[in-house]
């Protein structure tokens, strides 16, 4: 099974929670955890550590706010210490989180690139020229 980990900071990932379940009620195999104020690394490393004690031999893919950050360094960490198992991506939009919900035949690899295209593909500006 994939389990699907949104971070970021302050309330980024409720939001994404919040904006899914709106849209598409809430996703199953999505987890939401936020780095927040009160929180320092070692804080948010145990919230992280603490979900995936729960999830056994499942593959993550974990969906970061932003590249380089407390959060993504936290995922890139685990996905470097899980190689094939643990996937990081970050600065996704709404479009491919959307769909991550959505995908359910692909393989880890395949729904981490495809997330990372649906949002290069999705981004446009209105009025196009």
């Amino acid at each position: 099974m994939i389990r699907i980990v949104v971070m970021g900071h302050g309330g980024y990932a409720r939001g994404v929670e919040q904006n899914l379940d709106m849209i598409v009620g809430h996703p199953e195999y999505m987890y939401f955890v936020d780095l927040t104020k009160d929180d320092d690394l070692a804080a948010f490393e145990n919230k992280v550590n603490h979900l995936l004690e729960g999830f056994n031999e499942d593959q993550v893919l974990f969906a970061c706010d932003l590249l380089g950050a407390s959060p993504f360094r936290v995922a890139a960490m685990q996905t470097a210490s899980h190689p094939g198992k643990y996937y990081t991506v970050a600065g996704l939009n709404t479009a491919a989180l959307l769909e991550m919900c959505m995908e359910s035949d692909l393989s880890l690899e395949e729904l981490a690139n495809r997330a990372v295209e649906t949002t290069r593909d999705s981004v446009k500006k209105f009025p196009e020229e």
